[in-house]
């Protein structure tokens, strides 16, 4: 019998669990996805990564709406883990009206007869209803506990422009509550007041003043007014509201210098308590040629805030990740829509926290494609 020459049996390459955690830490999070199904050990592995090495942060996600028929909509998102955007391909939403939003995770379009809103981290899941009895043009829309709320910018003919309905996400129906407090009359609509949503409450700010007011949806009623106080002259209030804590983000002028501070604020008595400053190079990363800071806006999920001003020519957003014990890391963000090179669309900005079994969730739908983009 001739001899039989064995072909040498080549065995699968195997990784040390350190070794492929860490570059694992590396992949974009859109990739893991795959790459948890590879298996039972490669999923063990990207969860460990996930939690050791380098964990998943909130998403700055920017949607954009034609101002034109159909009216199409487009998503990018930015993972400030992998530090690269994303662009999400799927059908665009259906029109109903404006795109928009005074919530951080929170879109929305509101027409006389239908209201369609989600509170879907991606904004790939909408539900449609009825509308509310009022008619409004810019309200305040925010989610607190199961109930929406909306509130104030009603239409001028309407007997009263800030009421407040709220839609009982349980029930599937509307409620009416007692209007917004009188000295919000010339504020009621969400382009001058800030937003911040508890799973018990509604918080509003002037943005102009600091006057603040808190509503409970519970008992349908809105408390009297505090002034957020701190101690320095502020010329823009945005609140938010992260790891049950209230926070206020303010552009003031001290000695003819734009500076943007941040405060932690006390929920009993609103005193403010500074917790960080954005360094000067981002201040001035946010101001328009044309317009200054005249529409600084935050978004807030988990422990970090972006920080935008939503006028034209504006290019970046300014990242801030509050640091537990107390301090800010800072960093910038190339915005990739930026409104000078999208003249026919209308821009909205929202953040939430996206985890990897989220991604699996949407990528399992159909028509639903995932594009990512080298880091900047």
């Amino acid at each position: 019998m001739a001899d039989q020459q064995m072909a040498p049996q080549l065995e699968e390459p195997e990784f040390n669990d350190d070794v492929l955690e860490a570059i694992l830490s590396h992949v974009p999070l859109v990739d893991l996805v795959s790459a948890s199904h590879v298996s039972k050990s490669w999923r063990a592995a990207v969860s460990s990564s996930l939690r050791h090495h380098n964990k998943p942060r909130p998403w700055l996600i920017l949607h954009t709406q034609c101002t034109r028929s159909p009216y199409a909509t487009t998503t990018q998102a930015y993972d400030p883990r992998s530090g690269v955007w994303v662009k999400l391909s799927r059908p665009s939403i259906p029109y109903i009206s404006d795109l928009k939003s005074s919530q951080s995770n929170c879109l929305y379009m509101l027409s006389p007869s239908r209201f369609s809103f989600s509170f879907d981290p991606l904004g790939f899941d909408w539900r449609h209803v009825a509308g509310p009895s009022v008619l409004r043009r810019d309200p305040i829309v925010a989610r607190v506990g199961d109930s929406v709320v909306v509130a104030g910018g009603g239409c001028d003919f309407e007997d009263d422009p800030m009421a407040v309905e709220i839609y009982d996400l349980n029930t599937c129906a509307w409620h009416a509550c007692g209007s917004m407090p009188g000295n919000l009359r010339d504020t009621s609509a969400s382009i001058w007041l800030s937003v911040a949503a508890t799973d018990e409450k509604l918080i509003v700010a002037v943005k102009e003043s600091g006057s603040i007011h808190w509503f409970d949806p519970v008992v349908k009623s809105w408390s009297d007014a505090f002034k957020l106080s701190p101690g320095q002259s502020v010329q823009s209030y945005n609140i938010g509201y992260t790891n049950n804590t209230l926070i206020l983000v303010g552009l003031c002028e001290i000695q003819n210098v734009d500076r943007v501070k941040v405060w932690r604020v006390g929920e009993e008595n609103f005193e403010c308590e500074e917790i960080g400053e954005m360094p000067s190079p981002y201040v001035e990363k946010l101001r328009s040629e044309s317009f200054g800071y005249c529409s600084l806006n935050i978004r807030v999920a988990g422990s970090t805030v972006y920080v935008y001003n939503n006028t034209w020519g504006v290019e970046e957003v300014v990242a801030c990740e509050l640091i537990p014990g107390g301090g800010c890391r800072w960093w910038s963000v190339n915005n990739v829509v930026a409104r000078e090179q999208r003249i026919g669309e209308r821009l909205v900005f929202t953040c939430a926290e996206v985890g990897i079994d989220e991604l699996g969730r949407v990528m399992r739908g159909e028509n639903r494609r995932f594009e990512v983009s080298p880091p900047s």
